[in-house]
Order: C-alpha cells, then structure tokens, then sequence
C-alpha cells in the first residue's frame, strides 16, 4: 500500500511529467494540451519521487542539476544490483531529462531501468506501475498508460496518482468524459497539478474565462507549496493561453518571468519568439528561436525557425531547418514517434509529401482520438485535395468548441475550398482572434485569405 505522502508526492511528480511532455515532444502548440498532465512544466525541477525520499541526490534546478541527478541514481543502481528504489529513482530522473532536453535517448534509457525494476519488484507493487503508465505516456503509448493507471486502480482504489495517470491518458486518447471524471475525483485536492489539469479540461472545452481563473489558481498554490520551478512551470502554462488569446503583452512578461526562473526553457523562449514575430520584432525572435533549438531542437521550434528565415528571405537558412526537421522526426522513430504529429502539422503546413502525412495521421488517429489529432488529419487531407474527408475530420476536430486558432484556420480554409465562403469567413474570423497561436507563415496567409475573402 502507498502512503497517503508517498501518493502525494507521487501526484506532483506525475504532473511534472506531463505538462512537459505536451509542451516539449508533443509540440501541441495549443495551451489547451500545454498542461500539467503525466508531466509538467518544460524545466521545471520535481520534488523528489516516491522512491527517492529516504536519499536526495545533488542539485536543485537546472540542466547541470538535471545530469548530477541521474549520474547519482545510476551509481546508486551500478553499486548495487538489487537496489530496486533507486531504480525507480533512475527511472524519475531519466523522465526529469527528457522533458528538460528532449534527448529521446533517455526514453531507451527509461525503458531499459524499467525492465530491471520489472526484475526486482515486490509482486503487485503500485511504485512500478506508476513508472510503466509515465514511461508508456513519455513514448506516446497512451493505451499502455492507461492500462497501468487502471492496474493501479485495481490495486490501490483511489490512487491519486493512479487517477491523474487516468485522467491524463484519457484526455490523450479522446475520452473526455473519462478524463473529467478523474479530474473532478482529484478536485478536492486543490493542489496546483490538480488545477492545471482541470484548467487544460476547461480550455479544451472552450470555458476560456474559468480555464484562465483556475490556471492562476494553480500558480498560486504552487507559490503556496513552494517549488518555484513548479511555479514556474505554471505560468507558462498560462503564458501560453494568453499567447493563445493574442493577449501579447501579458503573454510576454509571463515568459519573461519564466526564463528568469528557468533560464533554459527552450518553450518559454519559443512561445516569447512567436510574441515577439507577432508585435513585429522578427530579428529578436529569430534569436530567442535560435537559443532555444540549441538546448530543445523539437521540429515544432526548427519549424518554426525556418519560418522566419524564409519570411526574412533567407532561403537557404530556411532549407537547411526544414531538412533538420525531417532528420529529427525520422531519429525520433526510434522511440516510437513521439514527434510524428509534430512532422504531419509541418508536412502540411509546407505543403510537403500530402500522402505521407495523411497516412501518419489516420495511423495515429487509430488510438488517439482527440481533437488536435483530428485537427492534423484534416490539415493532411486538405493539402492532398481530399476535401470531404477533411470537413469531416475538421468538424470532429471542432466538436468541443476548443478555442484554438489552429484548427479555426484549418476549417476555414477547407471550407474556402469547399466553396462555403460564409463558413469560412466565420471559422477564419474567429481564428484571427487567436492569430498568435499559428505557425507564423500560417498567420501571414490567415491575414491573405481573410483579405480575399472580405473584399
């Protein structure tokens, strides 16, 4: 049995696990999907796991904090080959790293840590369960980490960190009502993961006013608890949904207050340059996109660099992102295709290999069923002139009245396709209030057609 502080810390842990990887391997660019899910902020430093209260490694904070953290578990585990806990604690660490860097070799490292622990393990033991739902999640697997959070369940009924694995898992694989439902068993709690989580259910439900109150809810009770990496982690939660509702200013100075704290969060520098790009500073967010593909080179920010050098006019800069965009995506295969969603949303958006993206999607849409994946497809679709198939998929897309400017911008043009000029002025309309949250090339032709369609 797991003790009620064991859960607890368990819970945190848990959030910081999936906050991060929405934000850094996901690359979902809404703030919908940047919430403290089976992770957490994109740098922040978790309190100790569950397995590691007895002995704390070195450091607190930080990439270097990050490395002494790992190298302490894994001499711990190399000095002892029947060290089960701080096997678990190796396995925390490696997940810490991979949301802090996005060295998807340490997903291969996790996975091996958990085939030992898998060897030493008391039978039935809820600690391992909880590894094999976060390292499935890590790597995409999200029916394996509900599987295990159920396991849980089964085992430990009530299991807060079971629950929010649940809650997490769910909402990935497009079963809102299960989510929510995990999410309200949590409610009572009022800790900030669990207002993050209910925050990110609210967004994605299009309750902008109550998502937004409860996010600074959560960054209050993580100020209250004090972690400031969590707090940190928090805010830039909500630093993209102010991104996301053009609130550019308020949206800048919560990323600038992050790096303060985080100075290496390559998300806080990538959601700061699209701020900067949409007030018209495009040298300077060039720059910060440029530090941040340096520490975190996911294909959403290479993208996204590669935008603004062709935007500058710099074509050959502009080449060599979108090839190192491809390159990153097809090492990621390795691991399981944790950017694949990621690549589909560049192929379209570049208008690169249709057929090819279309089929990345509808393989992802087999298990994954929730709203930005159907959002890629019919992103994917569109671009292969399959416009029926793609209002279908832009309106399951849509069915939860998320207010993302991306799939606003989809729909818009499918239906400018389609010959549906009121719907798609309504849909691009809309979009344009969300504008900062598009890839910038998307937001210039947003600006093009919006015009076309109006005069």
């Amino acid at each position: 049995m797991v003790t009620p502080m064991r859960i607890g810390v368990a819970l945190v842990f848990i959030a910081l696990i999936g906050l991060a990887v929405a934000v850094a391997l996901l690359g979902a660019d809404p703030p919908a999907s940047a919430v403290a899910s089976p992770s957490g902020p994109a740098r922040a430093d978790p309190s100790p796991s569950p397995s590691a209260l007895a002995s704390t490694p070195p450091g607190s904070g930080g990439l270097a904090s990050i490395d002494e953290r790992v190298a302490f578990w894994e001499a711990r585990v190399a000095a002892s080959a029947t060290d089960y806990s701080s096997t678990l604690a190796l396995i925390d660490a490696y997940l810490t790293r991979v949301r802090a860097t996005g060295d998807l070799a340490d997903i291969t490292r996790a996975q091996a840590a958990l085939e030992r622990a898998r060897g030493l393990a008391p039978v039935n033991d809820v600690g391992l369960l909880l590894r094999e739902g976060l390292v499935a999640f890590t790597g995409h697997d999200f029916i394996a980490a509900g599987e295990a959070a159920r396991a849980m369940l089964d085992l430990d009924p009530g299991n807060e960190a079971g629950v929010a694995l649940l809650g997490d898992a769910s909402i990935e694989l497009g079963d809102e009502k299960a989510a929510i439902a995990a999410y309200q068993e949590l409610a009572p709690l009022g800790t900030a993961p669990v207002l993050s989580r209910l925050a990110r259910y609210d967004l994605l439900t299009g309750d902008v006013e109550g998502a937004e109150s409860t996010m600074r809810s959560a960054i209050a009770a993580a100020e209250t608890e004090g972690f400031p990496d969590q707090v940190a982690g928090y805010r830039l939660q909500l630093a993209e949904f102010l991104r996301g509702e053009n609130r550019l200013d308020e949206a800048a100075a919560e990323y600038e207050a992050v790096l303060v704290a985080l100075p290496d969060s390559a998300a806080a520098m990538g959601g700061l340059a699209r701020v900067h790009e949409a007030g018209g500073r495009r040298d300077e967010a060039i720059g910060l996109l440029e530090r941040a593909t340096a520490i975190l080179p996911t294909p959403q920010l290479v993208a996204e660099l590669g935008d603004l050098h062709a935007l500058a006019g710099d074509d050959t800069r502009a080449a060599e992102a979108y090839a190192l965009v491809e390159r990153i995506a097809a090492v990621a295969q390795a691991t399981g295709g944790v950017y694949d969603r990621q690549l589909v949303l560049f192929l379209a958006d570049h208008d690169l290999r249709a057929s090819d993206a279309v089929s990345m999607a509808a393989a992802e849409l087999a298990t994954r069923r929730d709203v930005f994946g159907y959002d890629a497809h019919a992103w994917a679709l569109y671009r292969t002139g399959d416009l029926e198939a793609a209002a279908a998929a832009a309106e399951e897309a849509m069915r939860l009245g998320t207010p993302d400017g991306r799939i606003l911008y989809h729909a818009g043009l499918i239906a400018a396709a389609r010959g549906a000029t009121d719907e798609a002025r309504d849909f691009l309309s809309r979009a344009n209030r969300h504008s900062a949250s598009l890839p910038s090339l998307q937001a210039v032709e947003l600006e093009r057609v919006l015009d076309e369609l109006e005069n």
